[in-house]
This record gives structure tokens, sequence and C-alpha cells, in this order.
């Protein structure tokens, strides 16, 4: 019998959907709370089964959905045995499912929820054998499932979804869910990685791909997407393995090869050279134990010998190994890999050769680690020859990637035309330039963008410049006179309450439907790299900007903004940089961003501005905050005072009057330092004469 699940408090609030001292108080409150089953006093934990039991006769106990009920099994099965094998061990039981071409999936349910070979404590051995037969090309399948309720939920949840969307549900959650780094690639920068790797394939095809750290197979899948039918993969953590080979095989449905193992690969790679058409990596970081001594005179290293410290530049050797002459090779790397001196041999070899096409720098947050903006470098295996294949080196910034369709009526530039001949592609300052191999080959071999990337400005003629400041001016006094009409002057008066407010939490507005909480999907793309819908990103609402990243259209799923929302940001670089946002038509039907919180008040009860004001206020912030160099904000802890709606309305008012003084400030210093900008380029630039000095 497997041991009972375990829960901490912080757990118990999230199952409960309150916040953590309100369990604190449930314990000091009430005698009959389940008494701590292990922990320590201050970190004690409980038995989930005792604590639903308390929570449930309260009344405190929320309805789960179907896709929750079978995550929380999911989460039982971890119990011992770690969140990834048990992910590992429902995905094989969901790949032998689906496998079972001679039983509907009603007919599945039952025989799995009542069958001969099913007992209380799990399978029977005569279902195992079956399930082992079916999945022979699985690596090592392990022994499934140990919880026959579990087995039932996914039985049962194969009847209303194919097992391949019960298994995208679940990794959805995992990827959430899971603490590890890297148990997958983000969607959006995989489908990326794809999307360059097809761009740069001299023939337009991506049929063979392999992902030599492929983890649970994200790579792989967006390849599959693209067309790929081969797919292969290692890793050298089993589960992540079998987790990959699972839902690969549940993609591809028998139409292609799949095949995963479980093995490191620069150690044991279980490929020959030459044999793919694209490799899409991205590899563990930072590890001085990778082999360097055990792998010093291995053949892959056709560029160098790594050091111990350059392990990613012995995976981008071993890509580039694995791949036929012209294949393409595509790597999310750090950006420390682009300027290590340790490393300025072999990047030096691998421009002289002709391998590396393109350098590509990431905004921080596309993918983990969210701190730091990692690069994606696209290299291509020289066919052989004398000299280089290729003149140029490509650098481009993804931060302000433009719209590769058009650019303000310039020629249309595809990803396949920077990526084939980047010297004929004109160079765009800030964004992307192409940038002779001759001028890289220095003393540091510095393949980092930004510094490629600077360029001189396109000053206009004197004329149009005279007649632009002219009119900055202008628009600078009037911007200014409106904020100086808008700052409080002397009939703002004292306040009549004379003491404290009485305030209520946002948790309590939220119960009693005076306001809705929306948050973005876990999972959904941060708005950076693509996509037809706006997104309102939190770099536009700590910078009062209209939306500006994109993301998929028709994700039923996402949150959609409206009118009269109130968002403000889940995290904060410091308590004492606070904003709300009040959204307008502007807005209207962008996607919710990461790390923002929605929310929606009943006008009728709650004005607008009221909320907004009083949101934004630091103290108010700080109290329902915790962190110190990251400081996330609990929506939910929250105040607001409990005023009439007819005195809401007063207080909303003074507050819109101030973030439209605020707004005319900031518009104000932007216009300033614009028009000091093109002066301070025209007179470097020897564009103007500056007048004699008074």
């Amino acid at each position: 019998m497997a041991a009972p699940t375990t829960v901490s408090t912080s757990d118990i609030a999230r199952i409960a959907d309150v916040g953590r001292a309100t369990v604190t108080n449930w314990r000091r409150r009430h005698s009959d709370f389940p008494a701590p089953t292990g922990g320590t006093e201050s970190r004690p934990t409980f038995t989930l089964e005792d604590v639903e039991g308390w929570l449930a006769e309260h009344g405190r106990l929320p309805q789960f959905t179907e896709q929750q009920q079978l995550w929380r099994e999911l989460l039982r099965e971890a119990e011992g045995s770690g969140l990834t094998e048990a992910m590992a061990r429902a995905a094989l039981f969901l790949a032998f499912l689906e496998r079972e071409g001679h039983t509907s999936r009603e007919t599945r349910y039952v025989y799995y929820a009542e069958g001969p070979d099913l007992d209380d404590e799990g399978l029977g051995d005569g279902m195992l054998d079956e399930i082992g037969r079916a999945l022979q090309d699985m690596p090592e399948p392990l022994a499934l499932l140990r919880s026959a309720s579990l087995m039932r939920e996914l039985a049962a949840a194969a009847t209303r979804q194919t097992p391949d969307e019960v298994l995208s549900d679940l990794l959805d959650r995992y990827a959430s869910e899971s603490r590890r780094r890297g148990p997958g690639t983000p969607a959006a920068v995989a489908h990326f990685m794809a999307t360059l790797a097809k761009a740069a394939s001299p023939d337009d095809a991506l049929s063979a791909v392999l992902d030599p750290a492929c983890g649970t197979g994200d790579l792989l899948e967006v390849a599959r997407i693209q067309g790929a039918t081969q797919l292969d993969g290692q890793d050298r953590e089993l589960h992540l393995a079998q987790l990959a080979a699972s839902r690969l095989s549940l993609r591809l449905g028998g139409k292609g090869h799949c095949s995963v193992d479980a093995e490191d690969a620069l150690a044991r790679s279980r490929h020959t050279g030459g044999e793919f058409d694209a490799v899409l990596c991205n590899p563990p970081y930072n590890e001085r134990d990778w082999g360097a001594d055990e792998l010093a005179y291995d053949s892959r290293w056709e560029y160098g010998l790594p050091s111990r410290s350059e392990s990613e530049l012995a995976w981008v050797q071993h890509c580039l190994s694995r791949v036929r002459p012209g294949g393409v090779v595509v790597m999310l790397l750090p950006p420390s890999v682009a300027s290590r001196s340790s490393g300025r041999r072999i990047r030096a070899a691998l421009v002289r050769h002709g391998a590396l096409c393109a350098v590509l720098a990431l905004p921080a947050g596309a993918a983990p680690p969210a701190h730091i903006g990692l690069h994606l470098w696209v290299l291509r295996r020289p066919r052989g020859g004398n000299g280089a294949e290729a003149s140029h080196v490509l650098f481009m910034n993804c931060k302000s990637l433009p719209d590769m369709n058009s650019r303000g009526g310039r020629p249309s530039v595809t990803y396949r035309e920077l990526l084939a001949a980047p010297e004929k592609c004109p160079a765009m300052p800030g964004v992307y330039r192409a940038v002779p191999i001759t001028d890289l080959l220095d003393d540091t071999v510095d393949l980092t963008p930004a510094p490629r990337l600077a360029g001189e400005r396109d000053l206009p003629p004197v004329a149009d410049l005279r007649r632009t400041l002219s009119g900055r001016r202008d628009s600078l006094g009037s911007v200014l006179s409106q904020a100086s009409a808008l700052a409080p002057s002397d009939d703002w008066g004292v306040s009549r309450t004379g003491g404290p407010w009485t305030m209520a939490p946002l948790a309590d507005l939220i119960r009693t439907g005076a306001l809705t909480l929306l948050r973005p999907k876990a999972t959904g793309a941060n708005g950076d790299l693509g996509g037809d819908d706006p997104v309102l990103t939190a770099a536009d609402v700590n910078e009062g900007r209209s939306p500006s990243g994109r993301g998929p259209a028709g994700d039923e799923d996402a949150v959609r903004i409206r009118a009269g929302d109130v968002i403000i940001p889940g995290t904060l670089l410091s308590a004492d940089r606070t904003v709300a946002r009040v959204t307008d038509d502007t807005d209207a039907g962008a996607l919710l961003g990461r790390n923002l919180h929605l929310l929606r008040p009943d006008e009728a009860r709650l004005d607008l501005w009221f909320l907004a004001g009083f949101l934004a206020d630091p103290a108010n912030v700080q109290r329902a905050s915790q962190g110190t160099s990251i400081v996330r904000v609990d929506p939910r802890r929250l105040q607001v005072p409990l005023l009439p709606l007819e005195e809401q309305q007063t207080y909303g008012a003074a507050f819109r009057r101030l973030h439209t003084f605020t707004t005319a400030l900031r518009r104000a210093a932007l216009q300033g330092e614009e028009t000091a900008g093109k002066l301070r380029a025209a007179l470097t630039a020897g564009a103007l004469r500056p007048p004699p000095p008074a």
C-alpha cells in the first residue's frame, strides 16, 4: 500500500483557495483541525485525506473539475517516486490505450475500471505483460501505475478526449508545477527554433530531426508540426525519455518513426554522424563534469577540443557532427558562450569554416533562466572543399523583431533570405545586420549581437529637421501647459473621515461577486516571439504603453482584456514602484500577458478608478507582497476602503485626474528627450550649426 499523500500549509491554502494566514487561523481556532503528521514545528505537513475531510465537513472544499481531479490523482502517484516518474507512468499508460486498436474507448474504460487484471493495489501481472508487449520500443518500460484510481481516471479521461489531448493537459500542468531547470522549452521559443531550422535548410525540408537533450520532447514535437516524420531523441534521465517517447508516439499516430533513448548523448551517443536533416537542441548549461578528459580524443571535436568549462561548445560540435553536409543545427545557449575567453579558438574555427550562420538574442524571460536573455545559434555543417562556404554571419536582436513580411513600405524580408544570403539584405540598425567573417576574427571573437547591431542614424534633410524641431517645441509647450492645468490646486480639502479607513481585502470582494480575478494561462506565450493577437505585457503596464506583444490567435483559454478592467503586475522589482492600469478601448481584445493579474469589477458596486487608485498605493502593495529582490504580489491580500459608490466616484475622479497629470508629465519628458536626442544627433553629424553662446 502506498504511503498517504502529505501536504503543507501552502498546499492546503491552494486547495481551499485561501491565503496561508487563513490556514494558520483555522489551526488556531478549530480544535478538530487535523494534527500534523510530519515536517517541523514551523513547517508542518498533514495527511491530504484528513485535510480534505475537514475542509469538506466545514464546507470549504472547492468542487474540482475532471481535469483537476485527474491531476490530483497524479500527484498522489508521485508520492515517493517524484512527479517526473509519475508523468512517465501516466504517459506510457496513455500510449498503451492509444495503441489498442481493437478496443473502443467506452470498452476500454469498463475493462480498466473493472477488468480481472486490476486489483486495489494497481495493475495485475497479466495487464503488465500486455502493456510490455505493446510498448516494446519505449525506453526500458517500468512497472506502471501503482494507483488503481489514477488508472481509472486516465481511462475515463480517454473516453472524453483522445489520449493525446489528455497528455497535453497533463504536460501543461507539469510544466507549471515542475521546479527543475528545463523540463521543456517554452512553446514560443520551440516554434521559433523550428521555423529557423526550416528557413536555413537548403531544400526547405525537415524530414529527419534529432534532439540529443530532448527532455519532454518539446523541440521534437514542433519539428513534427513542421513536417518531420523521423524523430530521434536522447535524454540522460530515464523518466524524461519515457515521457518524450510516449508523447511523440501519441502525436505521430503511426505515421512516422519515433525513437528516444535514455543515454547521455555526449558520453554515449546512439546515433552515427551525418544522418539527420536538422538538430534542435536546448542542452544543459555550465556543466564541468561533461567528460572532457574521457572524450579528449573524440572525432567530434572538428573545431577544437572544448575545455572543461565549455560544455556548451561540446554540445555544439556534437550536434554539428550528427547532421548531413548542409544540414542545419539550431541551439538555445546562454549568452556567455558567445564571449567567454576559454571558447575563443572554437568560436573562431566555427566562423572561419562557415559553420556559424546566425546568432539571435532573445529577450530576458523568453526561456529559463528568466533573468537573462538567451541566444539562438543557427549553424550549418559545411559541405567540404576549400575555404568557408559563407562570407557573413547574421546578428539579430529579437527584442525588437520586425514584421518580416513588411516594414514601412520596404521590400519584404524573410528568414530564408536572411539566413541564405544575409549580406544581400540591407541592415536594419538595432534589429539585424550581416557582419563579414573577417571582422569577427579578432583577438576576442565576441559573437554577442548587441555590439554588432549599432549603426549610424538616418538624419532627415536639414529643412525637414528644422520643421520637426519647431513642431516638437510647440507640442512640448502644449503638453506642459496641460500638465500645469491638471496639477492639484487649493480646492483639495481635508478628509472628512478624520481617521483610518475601514478596509476590506480583495478576497472578500471576490467572494461576494463584487470583483472577479483572472490570471493568464501558466504556459501561455510571453508575447515576445510572434503570433497574430496583441498581448499586453508586464512591461507595457509598467511603462504605460499600448499592448506591444504578440501571441497565438484562436486560443480559447486565453484571457482577453475588456475596457474597464483593472490590471496590476504580479511581480515587481520594488514595492515602491507600483502601478495599476485601467484599460480602455486601445487595450480591449488584447491577450493578458504573463505576470499580470486582471481584476474585473462590478461597476454597480465598485468604481474603476477608485479601485485602481488604492491598488497602486505602495503601502497597500507592501502589505500584500513577499520577497526582496523580486516582490511577488498576492492580489487577494490587497485592500480597499468600504465606501458608498457615490463617494468612491469622487475619489475615482481624483485618481483619474492624477493619472492624466502623470501621463502628461511622462509624455512631456519623452518628447523632451526625443527633441534633445535629435538635436544631439544633428550636432554630432554636422547637420546643424549651433547659435553663438549667450
